[in-house]
């Protein structure tokens, strides 16, 4: 451990404020901690060197700590949190930016260097791909507006998830293996592989290739005759039966099963020091037979989906990204040229059967599954200089297009004589909506150096948008006027601005001050609303914007035995994008007003001893629409189940409104061992806990109460400098956390049921892995 004299506090401040930099000494400086070198900015660069708030992790410490999917990352992540309903289902979130609203994302999502943020009217629009994390060379987390650099759908941050480029100089591979049982469900399982192969020179290929299954764990309690209170009229507020002194007709167990299939590849051609081209092609196949969310009522206590007929709700997802990096030395700069082609298509079923019922009034229940196929294509492009990483001015700049469309398709029918008289081909609802945007953008970034301890920056990123939606619809629950509507369009422009001013006042300490502008793009008009909802288009709305102001700090202790990383923002958030849930069951987007986020987030990571080590992160976040506009409070509290939302107890005394699915506090800590072992083995133990606190967010209504939570992981390990064996529990505590409402739902929203998205069940498992 480091040798720490008398009077180290003093010594400590000493260190923070530029004097006796070197009084304190590691035994030894392989000892220290890790430096994570990051290119967030375009240059190569350390997370302590770095005077922006980011965070970044290695694919080995990814592996260390047994994480396998951003969601699992976002708890460790002080400022990100996340709406999800399992793999591939997630929406990333960060400082109080919620996506829950709008048809963009507030976080950038990046594969490398291709943006996977399309701006999409559709189920998937918002959520991101799930992808594998094995064989990563790190992922880095920038928080507060990156529009500069990183576009439009980086409002709140962005996430890059960097995955290893081949070799040239080195033939290596590896393996990984991993077994678990889940409790309440049964046996997971999936494997790993790696390889690189260089040919000749100047070429060299990297494949990575992944099969996974997880079982479920939620059962489908299928009931005849299923409970329901019959309504007396046409849209009433009324209660779900009993569902749990039901007769049961029969139980499928664990519906909820995951499959992922993928494979990985990158082949690099140098022919000198001067040019390389790197070509990367991903496909994932994810196949789920159901969503990660249980009924509510009868709620946590009898985790199931409750319904009256037995019928199937699988997902699946087909994911294809293809690129191409060029990068040319041009002596004064460094020319690099991105070109992207992303593809996704999902299709799912969800069961309508409740929902079918209540709005048409026909009972008993009939048998109504209800499917939709989405359908995204991106074509991407960026052409970008960057300067030397050399003398007191670095500066990049660059050139931006993308093509983004979407198909989201709707289809629900029934052979139920009750419908089919009055429907007669029994078309429940049918509905097709096709939306394009295509995005423009120049952009420039640069930074000086004043002095050797102050640095300016600043960036401006011009850009414009135009988008097109058309729909059409037909079936019993369509818009009174069936058929297409014209098609609709919207375009903007602007620019955003970004300014950092740092003061590194010794190589321990660097501290900084920045402001920021974000913005997110309008959407065209949606859907046609269906007839008892009274028919017609739903209306546009206008884009958002943020602007963040932030001050930081990034401390270096002991010898980097000890860093600490903390800032505090504040952010102004205009024309608040959101989604209101009518009284009718159906949904739209609007503009809900201004608001306001701000709160301090905080990282530390400290070595205690040479074998001892601890990671902690921490965050606060105030988020709210603390001028929310007429019309969205009216919509909200029209609906006849809204009641406690708060700050908004009525019309003529809604001083604010909560920003929905926004945790207001979260946590995470972890402990770690490691030590060598018989002289040849390295014992590596780890136990982490992390703590979500309440959030809120809507199903039929506005502003639903999630509670707070708390889940703990352990796993230790043995191994060599080739394999590892280690043995791990996930849950430990078998915490049933609530993550979300509703946020899967594209059929009708009902009062009496709330879809409640949950977390998996203690898993014990041993993994192994093997280098080559």
């Amino acid at each position: 451990m480091p040798s720490i004299k008398i009077g180290h506090a003093l010594v400590c401040a000493g260190i923070l404020f530029g004097a006796a930099p070197n009084v304190l000494a590691t035994d030894t400086e392989d000892n220290a901690l890790q430096e994570v070198v990051v290119t967030a900015q375009r240059f190569n660069s350390t997370v302590q060197n770095t005077p922006i708030s980011i965070s970044a992790i290695t694919g080995e410490q990814l592996d260390a700590a047994g994480i396998t999917s951003i969601e699992e990352l976002s708890h460790d992540i002080p400022g990100l949190s996340m709406r999800s309903a399992g793999p591939g289902q997630t929406e990333y979130e960060a400082r109080g930016l919620a996506s829950s609203g709008g048809s963009a994302p507030t976080v950038g999502f990046y594969l490398d260097d291709i943006p996977l943020t399309p701006s999409s009217v559709s189920q998937t629009g918002k959520v991101v791909i799930d992808p594998d994390l094995y064989d990563i060379d790190r992922i880095e987390l920038l928080r507060g507006p990156q529009g500069t650099l990183y576009g439009s759908g980086s409002m709140g941050g962005t996430v890059r998830v960097l995955t290893s480029a081949p070799k040239l100089d080195s033939f290596e591979g590896s393996v990984q293996g991993t077994l678990s049982d889940t409790e309440g469900g049964s046996g997971n399982g999936g494997g790993s592989l790696m390889l690189n192969v260089p040919i000749g020179d100047t070429l060299a290929v990297r494949f990575v290739a992944t099969d996974k299954y997880r079982s479920g764990w939620i059962d489908r309690v299928v009931l005849h005759p299923f409970p329901a209170d019959v309504p007396n009229s046409a849209l009433p507020a009324y209660g779900r039966g009993n569902v749990l002194s039901a007769p049961v007709q029969t139980v499928v167990p664990n519906v909820n099963t995951e499959s992922l299939d993928g494979i990985r590849g990158s082949i690099l051609f140098k022919p000198n020091d001067d040019f390389s081209i790197t070509a990367r092609v991903l496909y994932q196949h994810m196949y789920m037979g159901g969503y990660d969310e249980f009924d509510d009522p009868p709620g946590p206590s009898h985790v199931g989906q409750y319904a009256p007929y037995n019928i199937d709700e699988p997902i699946r997802d087909w994911v294809h990204l293809y690129s191409v990096t060029a990068s040319l030395n041009l002596g004064f700069a460094d020319l690099t040229s991105t070109s992207g082609y992303f593809q996704r298509h999902e299709d799912q079923t969800q069961d309508a059967s409740e929902s079918i019922s209540w709005f048409s009034g026909i009972y008993p229940y009939f048998p109504a599954p209800y499917s939709e196929t989405d359908i995204t294509r991106q074509f991407s492009e960026e052409l970008r200089l960057t300067s030397k990483d050399e003398g007191r001015l670095r500066w990049v700049g660059g050139a931006f297009y993308s093509d983004d469309s979407s198909d989201w398709n709707e289809f629900g029918s029934s052979d139920a004589p009750a419908l089919r008289a009055l429907q007669p081909d029994g078309i429940i609802y049918w509905g097709d909506l096709h939306y394009q945007v295509r995005q423009y953008a120049l952009f420039g970034n640069a930074s000086y150096k004043i002095t050797d301890r102050w640095k300016f920056e600043a960036g401006l990123r011009w850009y414009r948008y135009e988008s097109a939606s058309d729909n059409w619809d037909t079936g019993y629950f369509s818009s009174p006027t069936v058929g297409a509507i014209p098609t609709y369009k919207i375009s903007d422009n602007g620019y955003n601005p970004r300014f950092d001013l740092s003061y590194a006042a010794n190589e321990n300490l660097t501290a900084y001050i920045s402001a920021a502008k974000g913005y997110r793009p309008g959407g065209p008009a949606g859907p046609n609303y269906p007839s008892f909802c009274g028919g017609g288009q739903t209306p546009p709305y206008s884009p958002d914007t943020v602007w963040d102001y932030e001050i930081g700090e990034k401390a270096k202790l002991f010898d980097n035995w000890l860093t600490i990383n903390s800032d505090f923002y504040y952010i102004k958030w205009s024309n608040v994008q959101e989604t209101v849930a009518l009284p009718c069951g159906y949904t739209y987007e609007a503009n809900a007003g201004d608001g306001r986020t701000f709160g301090p987030e905080i990282e530390i990571n400290a070595k205690l001893s040479t074998e001892w080590s601890v990671a902690a992160s921490a965050s606060y976040t105030d988020a709210k629409i603390n001028h929310p506009t007429s019309e969205f409070v009216a919509a909200v509290l029209t609906n006849p189940v809204a009641g406690g939302i708060p700050g908004c107890p009525s019309a003529n005394a809604c001083s604010s409104i909560p920003i929905l699915n926004v945790p207001k506090d979260a946590a995470s800590l972890s402990l770690i061992y490691s030590t060598n072992v018989l002289s040849d083995y390295q014992l590596t133990a780890r136990v982490s806990d992390i703590f979500v606190g309440q959030a809120y967010d809507q199903a039929y209504a506005f502003g639903i109460a999630l509670p707070s939570y708390s889940i703990t992981s352990a796993r230790v390990g043995l191994g060599t400098n080739r394999w590892t064996a280690t043995l791990f529990v996930d849950n430990l505590t078998n915490k049933i956390a609530e993550l979300a409402t509703n946020n899967t739902q594209f059929q009708f929203n009902v009062p009496q049921l709330y879809r409640v998205s949950t977390n998996q069940p203690r898993t014990f498992g041993t993994e192994i892995n093997y280098h080559f």
